[in-house]
């Protein structure tokens, strides 16, 4: 009888031969076992599922959704390539006839499950399935801002990470571009008619487009593009930025009081308000629902002791009594993760007006000479009358 060692020994040593014939097999036979990729992207924004062809020379890629096929490119011998998209999808999906790449747009919950990739070629085939998943958002994504303020257009991302690359684009012309691996951190504001000249700005952090000094000639669309060197898809994120004209002024008279509106309706969770003035440029003002932060920095150089009110419902801002001193620019920053607010305002107060006041003062004053005067004379004549006698 053989000694169980040795019966264990033998099976262990079969095994790994098997394991090597399978490998064997695949590698001959060019076939790639299937990986599934999980993608999760917020509803609205686009994906592009890539196939990492450089360019297409032969063969054929297929993408079929929940195994029905919905778009194919064919490179025959001849090298003509052909990119069909089926006729349900039309409308739907953008396929690349270089790379073979699919990019869906604007990704809704009924466009979630299995997208498979196969492709066929002389040296073999490969494939490989991607399971996206629509998350519902309600984030911004039409900004409305007054000229001259600025605006914040997030990448959505909590941090950057050492394999992100990131680009900003204004109507396809690229304006920033982040590959933290590469070491690069750029901006390109020299580029159509330098418009964005010392106007755009990047968030160290987490890649998000910072605008200021907004005018309507940067006004459009605006897509961030981010992808991942270990991954194999792009998103895609739209901003529409709006330019509206006029000034947030307000002239007030000294002695009363005026209300800087946030322009919000109700604070959410995650807001974070601030309110500044240009004296300084210090916080006055902050609400911090995260942190239950409700402050009134009045007295931080006792030119708004005791003056100051704020909306714990709208964040709203009160100055009473305000005085000359009270002059200035304010700043309002709301900032969450469902939406970037920034204003501006500035106040004008104008001193009283004491000239109609002391007219009255003096023509009352005149007035009252000249009753008393009156009065008196009538008295000094009464003695001279009383004396008087008839003959």
């Amino acid at each position: 009888m053989l000694d169980p060692r040795v019966i264990a020994k033998l099976s262990m040593k079969n095994l790994g031969l098997i394991f090597l014939f399978i490998l064997l097999i695949n590698a001959v036979s060019g076939v790639e076992t299937d990986v599934v990729e999980s993608v999760s992207v917020i509803v609205g924004d686009s994906v592009t599922l890539q196939t990492e062809v450089t360019q297409i020379q032969s063969g054929v890629i297929e993408w079929r959704f929940r195994g029905h096929r919905i778009a194919i490119v064919d490179c025959d011998s001849n090298k003509r390539v052909q990119a069909n998209v089926t006729e349900e999808f039309r409308d739907k999906v953008q396929l690349d006839n270089q790379t073979g790449d699919l990019k869906i747009r604007n990704i809704r919950t009924a466009d979630s499950g299995l997208y498979r990739l196969d492709i066929y070629s002389a040296r073999g085939s490969s494939k490989k399935t991607f399971n996206i998943s629509g998350v519902a958002s309600d984030g911004v994504k039409v900004m409305s801002v007054m000229e001259r303020d600025s605006v914040v257009l997030p990448s959505g991302l909590s941090k950057i990470q050492s394999e992100d690359q990131i680009t900003w684009k204004f109507k396809d012309t690229l304006i920033a571009k982040i590959h933290k691996i590469a070491g690069i951190f750029s901006i390109y504001d020299d580029v159509l008619d330098e418009r964005f000249r010392y106007r755009l700005h990047l968030n160290n952090q987490t890649g998000s487009l910072i605008i200021t000094n907004v005018r309507p000639n940067i006004s459009g669309l605006y897509e961030i593009n981010i992808s991942k060197s270990s991954s194999r898809y792009t998103t895609h994120k739209t901003f529409n930025v709006t330019s509206i004209d006029g000034e947030n002024r307000l002239s007030v008279m000294e002695g009363t009081s005026v209300t800087l509106q946030s322009g919000v309706s109700e604070i959410h969770r995650d807001d974070v308000i601030e309110w500044r003035s240009e004296h300084g440029d210090s916080i006055i003002a902050k609400i911090d629902r995260g942190t239950k932060v409700f402050n009134l920095l009045d007295e931080a150089d006792g030119r708004y002791s005791g003056t100051l009110e704020l909306d714990s419902k709208t964040g709203s801002l009160t100055i009473r009594h305000i005085r000359t001193k009270h002059t200035g620019l304010y700043h309002l920053d709301i900032t969450g993760n469902r939406r970037t607010i920034f204003k501006r305002v500035f106040i004008s107060v104008c001193p009283q007006n004491w000239s109609p006041y002391v007219m009255v003062v003096i023509l009352v004053a005149v007035l009252l000479l000249v009753v008393i005067g009156a009065v008196v004379a009538i008295r000094c004549r009464q003695p001279e009358n009383g004396n008087s006698s008839v003959i």
